[in-house]
C-alpha cells in the first residue's frame, strides 16, 4: 500500500511512497519542477559527450559523459552541497518519515559516498535488459526525467515481475547488493509524459524526445566513489 507525504509543490500531485519489495522504494512526485530543473542543468554543465556521432538506426541508451577527463561518473561525500547530493537526502527523509530508511540493518540515510551517472534513453526505442547489481554495501537512487519509462522490477519477495510508469520526477531506490537480488530494466520510453515531464521539456528540449535516467548509488561502507 502506498504512504502520502506533503504535496511537492509541482501540481503533479501528492507524494507517496510504494513497498514494491522488502527492499525497493517506489517514490512518485519527489522532485518539484524546479529540482528536476536543477538536475538537468547540472548535467548540462558537465557533460562532455560528442555530440558529432553517426545517429544509429536503432539509438542505444547513451551513458553521458559526465566525469572528470571523460569518465561516465562524477563521486561526492556526504554532506557536499550539491544537487545530486540534495535528491538522495530528500529520498532519504521520505523513506525515514515513514520508517523504510532502515533495511537488513543498513541506513540508506548515513551514506559515506556517493556516485552519479546518467543514461539518455531516446523515445520510444530505448530499452535497458534486465539485470541484477553487484554492488555490496550500496543501495541506488534513481531518478527518471523527460518522457515516460516504462520500467520493470521483481525481487525474491515477488511472485511475479511488477510492471510500471516511471514518470519525470519520480525516484526509485533499491538494494544494490548481489544479495538482494533485485531483477530491473527498461523496456521502452513513451513518446508521451506526464504534465511535469511537459513542462521539463519546454526548458530543455533534449526531453521533449529523451528521457535521463540519473542514477545516485550511495555507499554505505568505508569504499570511496571518487571518479
Amino acid at each position: 500500500m502506498a504512504a502520502q507525504s506533503p504535496e511537492n509543490g509541482t501540481g503533479d500531485g501528492r507524494i507517496t511512497v510504494e513497498a514494491l519489495d522488502d527492499e525497493c522504494f517506489l517514490i512518485r512526485n519527489l522532485l518539484t519542477l524546479e529540482e528536476q530543473a536543477r538536475l538537468c542543468e547540472y548535467i548540462e554543465l558537465h557533460d562532455k559527450t560528442p555530440s558529432n556521432l553517426p545517429r544509429a538506426m536503432v539509438p542505444a541508451p547513451k551513458t553521458l559523459l559526465i566525469g572528470e577527463d571523460g569518465a561516465p561518473t562524477r563521486g561526492y561525500t556526504c554532506g557536499e552541497k550539491t544537487v545530486v547530493n540534495a535528491m538522495v537526502e530528500k529520498g532519504a527523509a521520505v523513506l525515514q518519515a515513514h520508517g523504510l530508511n532502515v533495511v537488513r540493518g543498513l541506513d540508506v540515510s548515513r551514506y559515506s559516498s556517493l556516485s552519479v551517472a546518467v543514461i539518455r534513453y531516446e523515445a520510444p526505442d530505448g530499452r535497458f535488459p534486465p539485470h541484477v547489481d553487484h554492488c555490496d554495501e550500496s543501495f541506488v537512487f534513481l531518478a527518471s526525467l523527460g518522457r515516460t519509462a516504462n520500467f520493470m522490477v521483481k525481487g525474491p519477495s515477488m511472485d511475479e515481475q511488477r510492471h510500471f510508469k516511471f514518470c519525470s520526477g519520480d525516484l526509485l531506490v533499491f538494494n544494490a547488493s548481489t544479495r538482494a537480488a533485485l531483477l530491473h530494466g527498461v523496456t521502452s520510453i513513451d513518446e508521451t509524459s506526464s504534465e511535469s515531464g511537459e513542462l521539463l521539456a519546454s526548458r530543455f528540449p533534449v526531453l521533449r524526445t529523451h528521457r535521463y535516467g540519473v542514477q545516485c548509488r550511495i555507499y554505505l561502507g568505508h569504499g570511496t566513489s571518487r571518479a
